[in-house]
């Protein structure tokens, strides 16, 4: 989808800092950046606001959009809201999940 970050950049935010966001968009990294933002704005806040901002001006090129999301992680990273990026799995290396599609086909015949 055009205008999308990739990938999202994931933040905490609420009073506790407990509740994860996924920043897909300028759209919604401009609300968070105006009214959630849990910090004193500083340059780099700034920064994140007026690249954001210029991405949705700029019809949404891929360079406009990387320089919103490099801006906007680096105002979350200095307001000490950034999370890291989260593991490609929780599982074991080797762990097979099961296959669920035999089970549905023998409960349907057995039903």
């Amino acid at each position: 989808m055009p205008g999308q970050f990739s990938p999202p950049v994931r933040l905490a935010l609420s009073r506790a800092g407990n509740v994860a966001h996924a920043v897909t968009s300028p759209e919604k990294a401009a609300e968070i950046l105006l009214t959630d933002w849990p910090t004193n704005w500083t340059p780099k806040h700034l920064a994140a606001r007026k690249a954001v901002l210029k991405a949705m001006e700029s019809a949404y090129t891929a360079a406009s959009i990387a320089r919103a999301r490099k801006a906007f992680a680096e105002a979350a990273d200095e307001a000490g809201i950034l999370l890291s990026e989260p593991p490609k799995s929780v599982t074991r290396e080797g762990f097979k999940s099961p296959d669920l599609s035999r089970r549905e086909g023998k409960m349907k015949r057995d039903g």
